[in-house]
C-alpha cells in the first residue's frame, strides 16, 4: 500500500516568496518530485504540521511585504 507525503515548500523568484504543500506518494523519486523552479526549502512532516508550517511562511511574507501572491 502507498503512503503519502506531505512535504512543506518555499520558493523564491524575482526576490518574492511563496509556500505550499506538496503531497506524494512514497514510491516516488523525490529528486524528480522536488525537480521545482526556484525550490529553497523542502520538509517532509505530517499533512497537519506542513500546513501550519506553510501558513505561518505565507503569513509572513505577507506582514514584511515579499509575497509572491
Amino acid at each position: 500500500m502507498m503512503k503519502n507525503i506531505y512535504i512543506a515548500i518555499q520558493i523564491k523568484e524575482n526576490e518574492k516568496y511563496y509556500a505550499y504543500v506538496l503531497k506524494t506518494t512514497d514510491n516516488n523519486n523525490l529528486i524528480s518530485v522536488l525537480d521545482i523552479k526556484g525550490i529553497m526549502t523542502a520538509n517532509v512532516w505530517s499533512k497537519k504540521v506542513c500546513e501550519k508550517a506553510v501558513e505561518c511562511w505565507n503569513e509572513n511574507f505577507k506582514k514584511n511585504g515579499t509575497n509572491m501572491y
